[in-house]
């Protein structure tokens, strides 16, 4: 009988500090893989399941993210927030991986936004060859301006107006004009290549970009929960 008391009572304890620790673990294990895209902190991840020892099962109820001013690459986004509900995984891939890769979730959206000052640097640092660039925003549009060589040798000036939208899981800037006006000649064209901004592909949490707003200067790109 004491035997039995004793067992029961290791595994009430068990049972306690896993409901405790398995989330915090898990917490970590997402902050681990969102970390192959952002440079986020283990606190901008908050993990919920009951009881917490479901987690190690593979089976999490929600989880939130919610981080400001951090880096992707060369890019400084001002804030990113996503909510998770019904998140699964494979524990033993977890533990071999050391990060929680998410297979499967039930629902959930997401919303990342970027400032315009950030915009504009990267915007310069994308399109090659130009000199003095400004960028302005005009309502839901973008004009780039600034200085090009034709040929490697005449000075013109460029004008650029395009928009921001997705192309699949790419965020891009997509041009609609181009003028160039140099040597007494003006030359208009809506053939440019777009420029990738950010790459959704194998986002950890399954999220699927599907919309992008640019408004008073900021630019919110929206996705939702995609297991296709």
């Amino acid at each position: 009988m004491k035997r039995w008391i004793i067992v029961c009572v290791l595994a009430a304890v068990f049972l306690v500090g896993a409901n405790s620790f398995a989330p915090q673990l898990a917490e970590v294990g997402l902050s681990q893989a969102l970390s192959t895209k952002f440079n986020l902190q283990n606190d901008d991840v908050r993990v919920q399941a009951s009881p917490g020892a479901k987690i190690f099962l593979g089976d999490i109820d929600a989880v939130t993210v919610h981080a400001t001013n951090f880096m992707a690459g060369d890019l400084k986004f001002a804030n990113f927030d996503s909510n998770l509900y019904g998140v699964h995984f494979q524990p033993l891939q977890a533990l071999v991986y050391q990060e929680l890769r998410v297979t499967r979730v039930d629902s959930g959206d997401m919303t990342a936004s970027i400032r315009r000052e950030d915009l504009e640097a990267y915007l310069v640092k994308k399109i090659d060859g130009l000199s003095d660039p400004s960028v302005t925003f005009e309502g839901d549009s973008v004009r780039v301006q600034g200085k090009v060589k034709l040929g490697g040798l005449v000075s013109a000036r460029a004008d650029v107006r395009g928009h921001f939208g997705m192309k699949g899981t790419k965020l891009m800037f997509i041009p609609e004009a181009v003028t160039v006006e140099g040597l007494g000649m003006q030359v208009s064209s809506t053939k440019l290549a777009s420029a990738e901004i950010y790459d959704f592909t194998d986002f950890p949490l399954g999220i699927q970009p599907d919309r992008v707003v640019l408004h008073d200067g900021l630019l919110t790109i929206h996705g939702q929960v995609s297991n296709s």
